[in-house]
């Protein structure tokens, strides 16, 4: 085997070494399993000494330790949201206006404190790299989440809020404190929140350096210019009114964040 291997990660189960293998294999690394025999034929003595250990070329550590995080990321992210039945199903209107066939109800997640907790530190791990003063989250799903982050992070923190149909900052802010900063979203859908704090940070001359979000629904398809990080990146359907495959079957509409009853 080729000396400039690197262990990236090591595993006592087997199960989670293969998956961990072919998502790096389906991402196009050269990824090699070692101890793989012998941890499956004889497991009882495996143990910590012989765990199995993914490998793969130097040159290539970085990235697939990025992956690999980025799946552990996913994984952690839907167990807390399947534990706190955020995930529906069914026949969604968005704030958008668009319709969709799921749902993810944050405000499931927010009343649990250590669920919240959880996923903020996951957040923060992977916004620690980026060099900003500020955690900025939009009213009102990203201010418990931009708190918290900015809390475990140790960076300040202000929100911003619709008035008069558009976003800005409350009066009592001091924005002179604010040179470089990081935006917090519960979920990304179209976009169009997002898009309207950027813009609202550009106009007091804040530089935005990373859009932490909880859940990308779009699937990575949306690009604001500036790095993404998002714990969970699914791609959700969605329909214009004029166009939804669930209105043209008759299943009723539900307004998920309001009454939840259908319209």
């Amino acid at each position: 085997m080729d000396m400039n291997l690197v262990t990236i990660a090591k595993y006592s189960d087997s199960i989670e070494a293969e998956r961990s293998k072919s998502y790096l294999e389906e991402a196009g690394f050269a990824v090699y399993l070692v101890n793989e025999r012998f941890s499956s034929n004889f497991p009882s003595m495996a143990g910590s000494m012989y765990q199995m250990e993914l490998k793969v070329p130097k040159e290539s550590e970085e990235a697939a330790k990025a992956l690999l995080t980025a799946l552990d990321d996913a994984n952690a992210t839907n167990a807390i949201l399947q534990a706190e039945a955020a995930l529906l199903e069914g026949h969604f209107l968005l704030t958008s206006g668009k319709h969709s066939d799921r749902y993810i109800e944050k405000i499931r997640v927010l009343q649990n404190p250590k669920a919240t907790h959880a996923l903020c530190a996951l957040l923060s791990k992977r916004l620690a790299k980026f060099d900003f003063d500020t955690v900025i989250g939009p009213a009102y799903g990203g201010i418990v989440l931009a708190y918290e982050v900015a809390s475990i992070l140790g960076k300040n923190f202000i929100f911003c809020q619709r008035k008069d149909g558009q976003m800005s900052f409350r009066s009592g802010f001091d924005l002179r404190k604010v040179q470089k900063a990081v935006l917090i979203e519960d979920i990304l859908s179209t976009g169009g929140s997002i898009s309207e704090v950027l813009k609202s940070l550009q106009d007091e001359r804040i530089e935005t350096v990373a859009i932490g979000l909880l859940v990308d629904r779009s699937g990575g398809k949306l690009d604001f210019g500036i790095p993404i990080e998002a714990l969970l990146s699914i791609e959700v359907p969605l329909w214009e009114p004029d166009s939804c495959n669930l209105c043209r079957e008759g299943i009723p509409l539900t307004r998920p964040g309001s009454s939840d009853k259908p319209l």
